[in-house]
């Protein structure tokens, strides 16, 4: 049977990375990646894109609200279409848990698939903010396995500490494991066989067995995506981009990912265009350069969040264009 660990986290809480971080650790597997965003088109894929390994995307509805059938098709793909020993479900960071859990309790592919744990990673930079607004967090945390807090490079030991404890009093049954500099052992997270179906069964939430569908509390239905594409060949302006950045950014928005394309001026005078991943998570916005195999000749940026003024985000980011 084909071991799957699912990977759950609130937006932004660096489900991706620690995507790459097991595959780099563990080069003597061969994984399957299913990979779900919230919202139509993903970013997360060309994130990973370089990895070698067999990726599948699923960026038509939360992974937890989509039609099952869906995920058995991704699942069932990597099965039959590759020689992957290992599967890897990054769910989008509005994701439940259980619905996901509950798909391969009622099918397993003729024991073809065995859930092998689901592993929570928390932002421990944004952990009492989004606790607070977001039920959806506490309820990836409560039903996790495994729980890894993550980006703890600027935090104080005792900070940690007593983060480590709130988590611990919220699901005492989970091991707690602290990532720091990205160099947490991976090995800690695949093939244990910690995930039971006593954790389902102790939710005593009977599992709706209709193929087509199944009910949960739909706890992400208040947050909205805006999706920006630009033309082809069409850079952002840096300077335009950064003044937006300071002054115009949405205040609700809670994630933003995206690969843009800069117009970046040189020493000759001349433009050359850059790529650079785009992510804001909480206060803090970055921009990084970024290489892709597959050339980009178009700006992709998504925002996440609630009440968002999608008109004026589109119109805003037009202007930004070189």
């Amino acid at each position: 049977m084909i071991p799957i660990t699912i990977l759950t986290g609130f937006l932004g809480s660096g489900k991706t990375t620690l995507l790459k971080q097991i595959i780099e650790q563990n080069p003597n597997k061969k994984f399957g990646l299913i990979i779900n965003e919230y919202g139509q088109v993903g970013i997360d894929g060309q994130l990973v894109e370089d990895s070698g390994e067999e990726i599948v995307e699923l960026s038509n509805g939360c992974m937890c609200c989509i039609v099952r059938t869906d995920l058995y098709t991704a699942t069932q793909k990597l099965i039959q279409d590759t020689d992957v020993d290992y599967i890897l479900i990054e769910a989008s960071g509005l994701a439940e848990s259980k619905p996901i859990a509950d798909t391969f309790v009622m099918n397993n592919l003729n024991n073809q698939v065995a859930l092998d744990s689901i592993v929570c990673v928390i932002d421990i930079e944004n952990f009492h903010k989004k606790n607070t607004d977001a039920k959806i967090a506490l309820n990836q945390l409560k039903f996790a396995d495994i729980i890894v807090i993550n980006k703890v490079q600027s935090q104080s030991q005792e900070d940690i500490l007593k983060i480590k404890k709130e988590v611990s009093k919220m699901n005492p049954e989970a091991s707690i494991l602290i990532n720091i500099n990205q160099e947490l052992k991976t090995t800690l997270l695949i093939d244990n066989n910690s995930w039971s179906i006593d954790r389902i069964l102790d939710q005593k939430e009977a599992i709706n067995t209709k193929e087509s569908g199944h009910h949960h509390e739909h706890n992400h239905n208040n947050y909205q995506e805006v999706f920006f594409i630009s033309d082809n060949q069409a850079a952002l302006d840096p300077k335009k981009l950064d003044n937006w950045l300071q002054f115009n950014f949405p205040e609700n928005c809670v994630r933003a990912k995206g690969i843009l394309n800069l117009a970046i001026s040189q020493a000759d005078g001349e433009t050359k265009t850059g790529t650079y991943l785009f992510q804001m998570v909480g206060a803090s916005k970055m921009l990084t350069p970024f290489e892709s195999k597959t050339p980009m000749t178009q700006s992709k940026l998504v925002l996440i969040g609630q009440e968002l003024d999608e008109s004026k985000i589109l119109a805003d980011l037009a202007n930004c264009v070189y």
